[in-house]
């Protein structure tokens, strides 16, 4: 199973899939303060890389443990749904699930993985260049250096500052963050003009890759223009839907040794389970799990005499 030191591919998307997260200055500014909020509060994350599209995110990320990684998704979820709920005035639920998150298990898989997060915006034929998403990518970061930098609104303190009578202005609950990108695990070895170098080279080749294919099928990207006219309560008309797979792993060798542990993982967690939930609260599970919940327990009450 995923030690500390395995990096993962983490998703998520909205609910039904709308543009809650359509690109703007604003909604960029929010979920990058959301971000360095969340590096903040949990310093043992490492981000290696990361998209925002106007109805999902991707992320490659590992964690001293799985616990840590669930906290730090769990706060940036909740934080971007509330304040990009108010943004958009959409009071529903925010995100369609839980967030996804694979494990990457090779250097083969994860390049491919890095590949993969920044044809982003190209290949959905959204824009024609992985740097012209108006979203949040880490493009420009990653190729040229160029600090990633969002804003925190401390509404906890300025809800104390209106009720104690004090006339504040906004901004004095404004904090700014910049959002710290992690070297990749392969490439932490490089400096960083060479590790820049390397990103350029992809980036590059998923530029000529898109641009052959639109020529190909005889398309046109929909354009910044277009993305950044949606409306945010709006969806795909078309949704594909596809298995995500156990984990990425490019030699076989691993990926069989990987759901072999995987299936005695849920072996031993449904056994510990069915214990837990029968009343044997001291049993124990399997690691890199979380308990399931127990039953409402109704305390008895002796009747008014």
């Amino acid at each position: 199973m995923p030690d500390s030191h395995t990096v993962f591919e983490i998703t998520s998307r909205t609910i039904q899939r709308r543009y809650l997260m359509r690109p703007s200055n604003e909604v960029n500014e929010i979920i990058l303060g959301v971000i360095g909020r969340a590096q903040e509060r949990y310093p043992g994350v490492a981000l290696y890389l990361m998209v925002f599209m106007s109805n999902h995110f991707e992320l490659l990320g590992s964690a001293p443990d799985f616990g840590v990684l669930s906290a730090f998704i769990g706060y940036l979820k909740s934080n971007i749904a509330r304040e990009l709920g108010e943004l958009h005035h959409w009071k529903e639920k925010f995100w369609g699930r839980r967030f996804r998150a694979i494990p990457v298990l090779d250097e083969s898989a994860l390049l491919g993985r890095v590949r993969y997060i920044l044809e982003h915006g190209c290949k959905e034929n959204l824009v024609e260049r992985p740097g012209d998403w108006p979203g949040v990518n880490c493009v420009a970061a990653l190729t040229e250096g160029k600090p990633l930098v969002g804003w925190w609104y401390d509404r906890t303190s300025a809800y104390w500052a209106r009720r104690e009578g004090r006339e504040l202005a906004s901004s004095d609950f404004a904090q700014r963050y910049e959002v710290k990108l992690t070297p990749l695990p392969c490439w932490a070895h490089l400096t960083e003009s060479e590790r820049q170098r390397r990103y350029r080279v992809l980036v590059d080749e998923i530029e000529q890759d898109t641009r052959d294919r639109l020529k190909t099928e005889r398309i046109r990207p929909l354009g910044v223009a277009r993305v950044l006219a949606q409306d945010p309560h709006s969806s795909p008309e078309s949704q594909n839907r596809s298995p995500a797979p156990l984990c990425h792993a490019v030699r076989r060798r691993i990926r069989s040794w990987y759901h072999r542990s995987y299936r005695r993982f849920v072996e031993a967690y449904r056994r510990a389970s069915e214990q837990f939930r029968a009343g044997d609260l001291s049993v124990e599970f399997p690691p890199f799990c979380f308990r399931p919940p127990l039953p409402y327990a109704v305390v008895p009450t002796s009747a008014p005499g």
